[in-house]
């Protein structure tokens, strides 16, 4: 995609009403959908995460939200865990929820996210430790994260059918 993408903060003027996140089948399988229309802002404005947009030409078109968090370590292959390194959890960025409106899937938009979602991530690292990226989904959208260098955790799946992906910061 050679569209230029702005990223920046949810704002209390921006209209998201408009942007469907739902599957094509119209189901919600990750409740993306509903995160956005329906929980987000409080999200944002009580510091649980942070909603970045996604824009074309000033247009809404991508939403995501990250937040500071930590991966256990029954959810790391056993060749990440540190030698003598008590923690029972590694410090990590979770992108909590991502969603592409769905006239612009397809497009490249989620990879950029996740990209810019990496540099974000390394660059608090160098000032907050920081050492993974983590992201819950499900089987369907693996493809693209392991595109992206995300690795599937070891633990099963939810109730939900939901699965644990991260990928180690360089």
């Amino acid at each position: 995609m050679s569209t230029e993408l702005d990223f920046d903060y949810l704002s209390e003027q921006d209209i998201i009403s408009e942007l469907d996140f739902k599957e094509f089948d119209d189901s919600d399988p990750l409740g993306v959908h509903d995160f956005f229309h329906n929980k987000a802002t409080t999200y944002h404005h009580n510091r649980i995460s942070t909603i970045r947009t996604v824009r074309i030409d000033g247009k809404i078109v991508a939403l995501f939200a990250i937040s500071m968090s930590a991966i256990s370590l029954q959810h790391l292959e056993s060749n990440e865990r540190i030698d003598l390194v008590t923690p029972l959890r590694y410090p990590a960025m979770l992108i909590g929820q991502l969603g592409v409106d769905k006239k612009f899937r397809d497009k490249g938009i989620g990879q950029q996210i996740c990209n810019f979602c990496l540099g974000l991530a390394q660059d608090i690292g160098e000032r907050v430790a920081c050492r993974y990226v983590i992201l819950q989904t499900n089987p369907d959208k693996m493809v693209l994260y392991n595109k992206m260098g995300f690795t599937k955790s070891p633990k099963l799946p939810d109730e939900n059918n939901k699965i644990w992906m991260y990928r180690k910061l360089i």
